[in-house]
């Protein structure tokens, strides 16, 4: 499935040929395998949404579980220097659901024409001196662009890329950057497809990259909160706490623990996000 608006599905099959598919008691998203059978008047209708093998999943704002990608191979997380301003924990929310669903993250770091603040440099560093792999590029200059293309072309080979990030961070000109001389639409302008002229719309969709490889372009948004994540599981994902090695074995590098590690061996500012991440995901253990 390749793209969606509603209850309208863009369902692609294996000759190439896409179809708008109506959804049918399924719940299917971007990436999701399908099958479907003709429906008179209605172009198609979803029967069956095949097994997932990865899926990228978030709490919504009313407490509910929402599945925003599937049978994805990596995240590529978009963040902008200053424009919308950086923001290090919503940075960090992204990896720890990355790594619980089995996903490889990369950070991009779009906009670096307007200049990168020291502590913006700061935070990416702490993050690629924990294994984290961060690119830096202009959706406007071309900076990065190229070299971009041809690592996204590898790394979703096998399986599409998700561009995740929060709204405004220029998710939807990089595509334009990534497909030039094709016409990809507004931001979430599936309008031909449809047959209801152009609109925008806040559904997601797949697209092929001319270099190889396939890119989902997902909605903005303003918050993100993994799904299915326990605090233990952030102590165990989170970048650089993951490998820390403390006094206690059961440390879990809270403000103020005896023998903790952390305050010696992690950055300051990714230790501090790293505790309100944890804490969020106790309190919300405490409510259950």
């Amino acid at each position: 499935m390749v793209a969606t608006r509603g209850r309208r599905v863009l369902v692609r099959d294996p000759e190439g040929e896409e179809r708008v598919c109506f959804l049918s008691g399924c719940r299917a998203v971007v990436g999701d395998r399908v099958l479907w059978s003709e429906a008179q008047g209605e172009g198609g209708k979803l029967s069956e949404v095949v097994e997932r093998m990865t899926q990228l999943v978030r709490v919504d704002f009313k407490g509910r579980t929402q599945v925003l990608a599937a049978n994805l191979g990596g995240l590529l997380i978009v963040a902008t220097p200053s424009t919308p301003p950086f923001r290090e924990g919503l940075l960090d929310r992204y990896l720890v659901a990355a790594y619980a669903a089995d996903l490889e993250p990369v950070v991009c770091l779009n906009k670096v024409d307007l200049g990168v603040p020291d502590d913006v440099e700061q935070v990416l560093e702490a993050r690629e001196a924990s294994g984290v792999r961060v690119v830096r590029v202009s959706a406007s200059t071309g900076e990065g662009l190229e070299e971009l293309a041809s690592q996204l072309a590898e790394w979703s080979a096998e399986a599409p890329w998700a561009l995740v990030g929060h709204s405004g961070v220029g998710k939807t000109s990089l595509v334009r950057s990534l497909m030039p001389g094709q016409d990809v639409g507004e931001v979430g302008d599936l309008s031909s497809h449809w047959g209801t002229g152009q609109h925008t719309t806040t559904g997601s969709r797949l697209f092929d990259l001319p270099a190889g490889g396939c890119l989902v372009d997902s909605p903005g948004i303003r918050t993100f909160a993994p799904a299915g994540i326990a605090s233990a599981d952030v102590r165990r994902l989170f970048p650089a706490v993951s490998e820390l090695v403390c006094k206690y074995r059961g440390c879990r590098h809270r403000d103020g623990e005896e023998g903790c590690a952390g305050p010696e061996e992690v950055p300051t500012s990714l230790l501090a996000s790293y505790r309100r991440l944890f804490y969020e995901m106790e309190r919300l253990e405490r409510r259950r």
